[in-house]
């Protein structure tokens, strides 16, 4: 049971509180966001049915790349989001569902595997199933907390932070997943806070959700995590820079 709980908060919990988020910012509409909901678990589903092929490429590491990949092409997409977002232009719903698309991909593929590992391999007694039902309880009602606190806020660009701290964290894992297959050689760690959250712990999956936590983050990840987090203002602020300055020129002539 407290695997299935872990399973949930670990892989599902990050959708939820994306399309949570997402719902708390202006121009963006619940109905794309199921769109894209969809799409990222009939691609995920895709490359679940294709894992034997995948783990063929690369040496083994076709799966983590194309993951990578994915989270550095949402990357992109948050920027385009967070630009558009700050223009108040009718497009930021198609970037919102590419972005959940994204993020779901690179979790609900995980949730498959897992999940479908514990359903064949174990036998599916009530605990099991107990466990689902707490785990999709719990992410349901975090991210109800989270859309209520984060639609509290006035402040545009604060709502605009906390959907950037979040995709941080999410972004951030790529480092983890070259490490994973030997890509990104990192021995050296910058500080140790497992002795009070540890990461395999309930409280460790659940803030590593929230923000991205690390009990024993290295140099990458928090080099990564910090680009993340400022890349898409700063992408916005350049973009307006660039689009107003001829605008004020012509003005002046």
């Amino acid at each position: 049971m407290i695997n299935s709980v872990i399973l949930f908060i670990r892989d599902t919990l990050p959708i939820f509180l994306l399309v949570s988020l997402l719902l708390s910012q202006s121009k963006v509409a619940l109905f794309p966001l199921l769109v894209g909901v969809s799409l990222g678990l009939l691609v995920a589903t895709g490359l679940y049915l294709n894992l034997a092929t995948l783990s063929m490429l690369a040496e083994g590491g076709g799966l983590e790349l194309i993951k990578a990949l994915v989270l550095c092409a949402t990357l992109m997409v948050l920027c385009l989001f967070i630009n558009d977002a700050v223009a108040h232009s009718k497009r930021t719903s198609f970037w919102a569902m590419l972005l959940v698309v994204g993020i779901t991909i690179t979790n609900a593929i995980h949730f498959l595997i897992y999940s479908i590992a514990y359903w064949s391999t174990e036998r599916a007694d009530t605990s099991l199933m107990m466990g689902s039902i707490i785990g999709l309880g719990i992410s349901l009602s975090v991210s109800v907390l989270l859309h209520s606190l984060v639609n509290s806020i006035r402040s545009a660009y604060v709502k605009l932070s906390f959907l950037c701290v979040f995709c941080a964290g999410q972004f951030a894992g790529v480092t983890l997943l070259l490490e994973q297959i030997d890509y990104l050689d990192v021995t050296e760690r910058l500080w140790d806070s497992s002795q009070w959250v540890a990461d395999d712990s309930e409280y460790g999956h659940l803030l590593n959700v929230l923000f991205g936590y690390e009990a024993t983050p290295s140099i990458a990840y928090v080099s990564v995590y910090l680009i993340a987090l400022s890349m898409p203002f700063a992408y916005a602020l350049i973009i307006r820079n660039v689009v107003t300055s001829p605008h004020e020129e012509g003005a002046l002539k």
